[in-house]
């Protein structure tokens, strides 16, 4: 064997040629990958970097774009030159596993995704996100590539969806449940209130005087309750923001006329004289025609009730700028400072609960808040023993009162039509099929129709049962109850319209369900009528007359 040393390849010229040259291919290919990263950056709003593990295994920076400045609040030499500053701009009770997050990374070889809360000096505290990987580089070493970005807004996006999300949903669920709690509530006082009209009716037994007046009790007890039935519902749909309104040009003249011919009968019954403004002027309001009315009925009811006997209540309207003012004013009672600290609190009838005047406690409250739906505001002014002044605030209309006859309503007839006499012969025949799944209202409604010589009625227990009676016989009229057990009205409807021998026959809602948006869809589907229970007697036979006159006419 030669005792000769083995050569060193440093030593031979041609070797260091290449190694040189390999390096410098390394240099070339890593210039690259930087300039790449570089130039990606300039087009992402986050932050690019790159991850090395140093002598200690710990992450050390090789590269990170300039948007670290406006992600982690620190400058890229800053964070290249000590891992660790980059902590100091994490929420603290964050850090803790950043730390831990960012240690493991020179070990992990899956992929991972992480958020965590910095901390900056002009934005305060941001969230941000990221998505970091792990391989070889060019040169062979490990390295852990990663990009952060912030997710402030995206995070309070989704929240936001989230939360409308689940507020449409507990809305729809509450008014899935405001409507079965009408129809749950409405059906047993159809019964009272119906059969209380039918007693009291001409055509009916006489009654004695005391029999009579326990009617007239039954039948004011039932309408107090009906009352607080419609007060809770009119609360609720407005606190779940699903009140629907028609803003149109409304006469306050018309407006007072028609609310002080409601209250008459109330007004007469205890002593209290009611004042119409002969002499005021007529300004137009931007309101729903409805809820106006609901506004004043309140008011006025309020200023009889809560009244002495041989007081008045007078009412006044005038034009101020922009705006009108409508005047409800009382020689009632009166209100003290601290009752009207708490004349709008829900269910607090300020000690009147003790006097015997009946109410809920949440008119004014309604009023108020129908007010404010209408951009309009309640102003209350009242003085122990010298009365109440009520006024309402609404924004002046524009364009005349186009109000409309009370027959074109879709909540029916008016029922103060006249009738022709039931009894003539040649009085339009009318063929009802009646779907109803209650046996006592189908009992209430027979003898309503038993008044009406001329009205022939066939009953169907549910939706299968008047499918069948339509097809054995076609009806003049469908009288429909909306909740038929085994379908609904819109369905028993929309399968006899598919069918040209079934479709077309005219159709009138018979229901409990007292939803504004379930009224408006009977509307769009061609229902004649919409009749609500509990069963207003006198609008029934009234619209009962006009469909027998309408199907004469076709005929």
């Amino acid at each position: 064997m030669s005792d000769r040393p083995a050569a060193d390849p440093g030593d031979d010229p041609r070797a260091l040629k290449e190694e040189v040259a390999a390096l410098r291919a390394q240099i070339a290919d890593m210039q690259t990958e930087l300039e790449v990263l570089a130039s990606l950056s300039r087009n992402v709003p986050g932050v690019l970097y790159v991850l090395e593990p140093d002598h200690r295994g710990l992450p050390s920076v090789v590269y990170c774009s300039d948007g670290v400045r406006d992600i982690l609040g620190i400058a890229p030499d800053e964070w290249k030159a000590r891992f660790e500053s980059a902590y100091e701009h994490v929420y603290p009770d964050d850090r803790a596993m950043v730390r831990v997050l960012c240690e493991s990374a020179m070990r992990a070889s899956d992929p991972a995704e992480f958020e965590f809360r910095v901390v900056l000096a002009d934005k305060g505290v941001r969230t941000v996100a990221g998505r970091a990987m792990s391989g070889c580089q060019l040169n062979g070493r490990f390295a852990r590539v990663g990009y952060i970005h912030d997710v402030t807004e995206e995070k309070l996006y989704r929240s936001a969806t989230v939360k409308a999300q689940a507020a449409e949903q507990a809305s729809a669920a509450k008014s899935e449940f405001l409507s079965r709690m009408s129809h749950e509530l409405r059906t047993p006082l159809n019964a009272i209130l119906g059969f209380s009209q039918l007693l009291k009716m001409p055509d009916a037994e006489p009654l004695s005087s005391a029999q009579r007046q326990k009617v007239e009790v039954m039948e004011q007890a039932g309408q107090h309750l009906l009352a607080v039935i419609n007060d809770v519902l009119d609360l609720s749909r407005i606190e779940s923001g699903r009140l629907p309104l028609s803003l149109e040009p409304v006469s306050t003249h018309a407006a007072f006329e028609h609310a002080l011919d409601l209250v008459g009968n109330l007004a007469a019954d205890l002593d209290v004289r009611l004042l119409p403004c002969h002499d005021c002027d007529d300004p137009t309001v931007l309101a729903d025609r409805t809820r106006l009315q609901q506004v004043l009925v309140n008011l006025l009811t309020n200023g009889v009730k809560y009244n002495r006997p041989g007081g008045t209540v007078s009412v006044q309207a005038r034009q101020e700028g922009e705006r009108v003012m409508l005047e409800v004013r009382d020689t009632g009672r009166g209100m003290s400072q601290e009752q009207l600290a708490h004349l709008f609190e829900p269910f607090n009838r300020l000690g009147a609960e003790q006097t015997g005047v009946e109410g809920t406690g949440i008119g004014l409250v309604i009023v108020k808040r129908l007010l404010e739906l209408m951009d309009g505001e309640l102003e209350v002014r009242s003085e122990p023993g010298q009365g109440t002044r009520m006024r309402c605030w609404l924004p002046v209309g524009t364009g005349p009162d186009t109000a409309h006859s009370p027959l074109d309503e879709l909540g029916g007839l008016d029922p103060e039509q006249p009738h022709l006499a039931d009894g003539h012969d040649d009085h339009p025949r009318l063929e009802v099929l009646y779907a109803e799944d209650n046996q006592i209202n189908i009992d209430l409604v027979t003898e309503i129709l038993a008044l009406l010589p001329w009205c022939r009625v066939t009953v169907a227990h549910n939706g299968a049962e008047a499918l069948a009676a339509v097809r054995r016989r076609r009806p003049d009229l469908l009288l429909l109850d909306m909740q038929l057990g085994d379908m609904s009205g819109f369905d028993v409807v929309k399968v006899l319209d598919q069918d040209v021998e079934t479709t077309g026959i005219p159709r009138v809602a018979l229901s409990a369900d007292a939803m504004p948006d379930t009224i408006r869809r009977a509307q769009a589907w061609g229902f004649k009528a919409y009749l609500t229970k509990p069963l207003d007697v006198a609008q029934l036979m009234a619209t009962l007359e006009q469909v027998a006159q309408e199907v004469a006419g076709r005929s």
